[in-house]
């Protein structure tokens, strides 16, 4: 039986961490059912509402961070990972959904995840461990705040237990999965909330435990499932590859591309010195103007482009008044952001802009 052991996805944090805007979509599904304003959430994170669409896009982790800290703020939900598990459907997924459904054997499924597990994030490791007749599926999660680390650890092996009894529907797989969950964060200190894992579950969850996994007998392995297709998993899995190939190339750092990100975030965030962001980069102020300067570009170029893209994404796509995105993009006044923006835009005050864009309000 040909199963991976562990996938290609890196040992240690990411240079730069991002997640698929799929999962994206998920908290955005949750959080709207939830009566929350999605646009206040994608705003603090820099992003505009109609960006949700784009199923295939990356979203960096620092604008992940901020949407969830507002979140936890507003809705405080402790067990936001599971709930969003709870909606899952194999189409959430987009191509690795399809590669799943397309499993014919247990086994299938983990070697599927394993080894495409890069194509959703680059912030965590999956891999297969065996045990005297078990086998655990295991998830670690390379970046982000214990926050973050938990709901994700959460969603994730929430996500596998939910697909696997969707696809197992009719054996004796879905009815007696998974044997037992670990989860390698604390238990809830409220009881309600710790019998809501087990609910969830269904089974024996251990928490505080060394590693993240699903825990199944080593005999399920060879069971079949319903919806296996053979020939169909075959095509799949040379387009779910090319995918793969492309994200990386997508996702594959360069010195402007992480400037840029970094400064999105940090410009939002009231501190986009350089020094700030090399110490992100893990480089010194010297050594990333040389190699800016080396890329054609410079930090200070690249901070007003930033700042200018911004700008204009605020005034297009939210109804936030000229002074407080004035204020949001670090200027001391209104009367020096105006002064910054004309010269861009023809001579056009950030209010004209707005009006001449999309007929918003013009405070």
């Amino acid at each position: 039986m040909d199963l991976h052991t562990d996938s290609s996805s890196p040992s240690s944090a990411p240079a730069q961490a991002w997640v698929s805007m799929r999962h994206l979509q998920q908290a955005s599904a949750l959080a709207t059912a939830a009566g929350l304003g999605m646009d206040d959430l994608l705003d603090r994170a820099g992003m505009a509402t109609s960006q949700l669409s784009d199923a295939e896009r990356l979203v960096p982790l620092e604008a992940i961070e901020m949407m969830l800290g507002a979140l936890q703020r507003q809705h405080g939900d402790q067990l936001l990972g599971l709930h969003m598990a709870s909606h899952i459907q194999p189409t959430t997924l987009g191509a690795i959904g399809h590669l799943l459904q397309s499993c014919v054997t247990f086994a299938d499924l983990l070697d599927v995840i394993v080894r495409h597990n890069g194509l959703l994030s680059n912030i965590g490791r999956a891999s297969v461990a065996h045990s005297p007749g078990l086998v655990e599926l295991r998830w670690a999660c390379l970046a982000g705040s214990p926050l973050l680390r938990r709901h994700a650890t959460d969603y994730v092996i929430g996500t596998f237990v939910m697909l696997a009894r969707l696809l197992a529907q009719g054996t004796a797989l879905a009815d007696g999965f998974p044997a037992a969950v670990h989860l390698n964060h604390p238990r809830p200190s409220d009881p309600g909330r710790a019998k809501e894992y087990f609910a969830f579950f269904g089974c024996p969850v251990h928490f505080d435990q060394p590693q993240a996994a699903v825990l199944t007998p080593v005999s399920w392995l060879p069971l079949k499932l319903p919806f296996g297709d053979a020939p169909l998993k075959a095509l799949l899995e040379q387009h779910t590859a090319g995918l793969l190939h492309q994200r990386a190339r997508q996702a594959s750092p360069s010195v402007e591309g992480d400037v840029r990100r970094l400064l999105r975030a940090m410009i939002l965030a009231g501190e986009p010195t350089k020094e700030a962001v090399a110490h992100q980069l893990g480089t010194s102020p010297r050594s990333l103007h040389r190699r800016l300067q080396e890329a054609g570009t410079s930090y200070r170029a690249l901070l007003h482009e930033e700042r200018a893209a911004l700008a204009c994404e605020r005034l297009r796509n939210t109804r936030a008044p000229v002074a407080e995105i004035a204020r949001g993009l670090g200027f001391n006044s209104p009367q020096a952001f105006l002064r910054w923006f004309r010269p861009l835009h023809q001579g056009l005050t950030p209010s004209q802009y707005r009006r001449q864009t999309n007929g918003a309000p013009t405070t």
